[in-house]
C-alpha cells in the first residue's frame, strides 16, 4: 500500500501554508489548531478567522465550486486540516457546519434554501448548532419528543434538547423533531432550521467537570418555525440525520481526534521520558501498547480516507473509527495518570485531557450504539 502523496497534492499542501503564513495573525497562533475548549480567546477570533478563511476560498475546500468550494479532493481536505494544525490556527467557526448541517442542506435542502443558507454558513455571518440528543433520547435518537405541528403555514415547535455544542453562540439550530405524530419512530421525524432568536428558545449552558461550559440545554416553548425552513420532505429527517452522524463519527475523527490523541501521545512520551515510573516493565508495555493503537488508529483513518475519496460518503465503517478513536484516547489518558501520579491531575493539559476523554465514548453515539451498527450492518449478526 503506498502512502505517499501525489506532486499535485504536495503543491496543494504548499499552497496552503504559504496563505495561511500570510495572512494568519501571530497573536492567533498557539501550538496545535485550538478550539473554545483550549482558550476562551477563540470566541473573540472565530467569526473574523472563519470570514478569512471563506474571502480566501478555503472556507469548505472540498464542496463544490459552484456551492463557494475550491473542488478539492478528501486527501487535499486532509493536507489543509494538517496545515491548520501545525500552524496554530483557531479551529475554523463553521469547521463542524460544513461537515454536518452544510451537506444536508446541499443534498436534501430546497434551492432558495441554498441560496439563503450556505453562504452566510461559510461565511461565519452566521453560526449553528445541532438540535439532536434529548434528555431521554441520546443513545436512542429515535426516541426524540421534541415535536412540531403543522398550524396555517408554520411549525409550532415544543420540547427540549440538551448536550447542544455552542447553542449559546449560534444563530441557527439544524433541529431534529416529531412531525407526523402517527408515524413510527424512525419515520415521523423531521428536520427544520430554526432561528435562535426566535421567541420561545431558552438556552441555558451546562457546565462540564473540566470547567468549560461549551454545552447547553435548549428548550423549545411555543416557538414558531415557517414551512420553508423544512429539509426535505415531512418525515425524512431520520436518514437526513443518519447521514449527518455519519460525517461525525467518520471525517470529524478522521481530521480532528486522531491529531489530538496523536499529539496527545506525544507529549506524554516527552513528558515521562526520563521518569521513574518507566522503571516499571509493565507501564512500558503499556506505553508501547498505545503507539501501537494511536498507529492503527491512523490507518484506520486512512482507510476512512480511501472509502471517501472513492464513494464521496462515509459508510458504516465510520463506527469503527469513531468506537476505536474515543477507547483509544481514553486509555491513553488513563495511562497519563498512572505515569504522571497525583500530578497529572493538576488543571493542565493532562488533567484536562483525561476528564475531557469521559466523555468521548459518549458523544457522537456511545460506544454501546457503535458496536449495535458494526454487528447489524457490517457483519449481519441478529439484533
Amino acid at each position: 500500500m503506498d502512502f505517499a502523496f501525489t506532486d499535485a497534492e504536495l503543491a496543494f499542501a504548499a499552497e496552503a501554508r504559504a496563505w495561511l503564513d500570510a495572512h494568519l495573525p501571530p497573536a492567533w497562533r498557539r501550538d496545535h489548531c485550538w478550539t473554545r475548549a483550549d482558550d476562551p480567546a477563540w470566541l473573540e477570533v472565530a467569526r473574523d478567522w472563519q470570514r478569512m478563511l471563506f474571502d480566501g476560498g478555503w472556507a469548505a475546500i472540498a464542496w463544490p465550486r459552484a456551492d463557494g468550494g475550491r473542488g478539492a479532493t478528501v486527501i487535499e481536505r486532509w493536507l489543509f486540516d494538517q496545515e491548520l494544525d501545525q500552524a496554530g490556527a483557531p479551529r475554523p467557526a463553521a469547521a463542524s457546519s460544513v461537515d454536518l448541517i452544510g451537506p444536508a442542506i446541499l443534498h436534501h435542502g430546497s434551492a432558495a434554501q441554498r441560496d439563503r443558507f450556505l453562504r452566510p454558513l461559510l461565511s461565519g455571518r452566521e453560526l449553528w448548532c445541532q438540535g439532536f440528543s434529548e434528555p431521554g433520547a441520546g443513545s436512542d435518537l429515535a426516541a426524540l419528543r421534541t415535536r412540531a405541528e403543522r398550524r396555517d403555514g408554520t411549525f409550532v415547535v415544543s420540547g427540549q434538547k440538551v448536550w447542544t455544542s455552542h447553542a449559546d453562540i449560534a444563530d441557527w439550530c439544524f433541529l431534529l423533531c416529531r412531525t407526523e405524530a402517527g408515524a413510527p419512530k424512525h419515520k415521523g421525524v423531521s428536520l427544520l432550521l430554526v432561528d435562535m432568536r426566535s421567541p420561545g428558545i431558552s438556552v441555558r449552558p451546562l457546565r462540564q467537570m473540566t470547567g468549560e461550559a461549551e454545552f447547553s440545554e435548549v428548550f423549545f416553548d411555543g416557538v414558531e418555525v415557517p414551512a420553508d425552513r423544512l429539509v426535505g420532505s415531512p418525515g425524512a429527517g431520520w436518514q437526513i440525520a443518519m447521514g449527518i452522524l455519519a460525517h461525525e463519527r467518520g471525517p470529524v475523527w478522521t481530521f480532528t481526534f486522531q491529531r489530538k490523541i496523536r499529539r496527545s501521545l506525544e507529549h506524554l512520551v516527552r513528558t515521562v521520558r526520563d521518569s521513574r515510573a518507566l522503571h516499571d516493565p509493565v507501564l512500558r508495555q503499556r506505553l508501547a501498547q498505545a503507539h501501537i493503537e494511536v498507529e492503527l488508529l491512523r490507518l484506520m483513518g486512512y482507510r476512512s480516507l480511501t472509502r471517501l475519496l472513492r464513494t464521496g460518503e462515509p459508510g458504516v465503517e465510520s463506527s469503527i473509527e469513531k468506537m476505536l478513536g474515543s477507547e483509544t484516547d481514553q486509555r491513553l489518558q488513563e495511562l497519563a495518570m498512572q505515569l504522571l501520579g497525583p500530578r497529572g491531575l493538576v488543571p493542565n493539559d493532562f488533567g484536562h485531557a483525561y476528564l475531557y476523554s469521559r466523555s468521548e465514548t459518549i458523544m457522537g453515539g456511545t460506544s454501546e450504539i457503535q458496536r449495535n451498527v458494526i454487528a447489524t450492518r457490517m457483519l449481519g449478526l441478529p439484533r
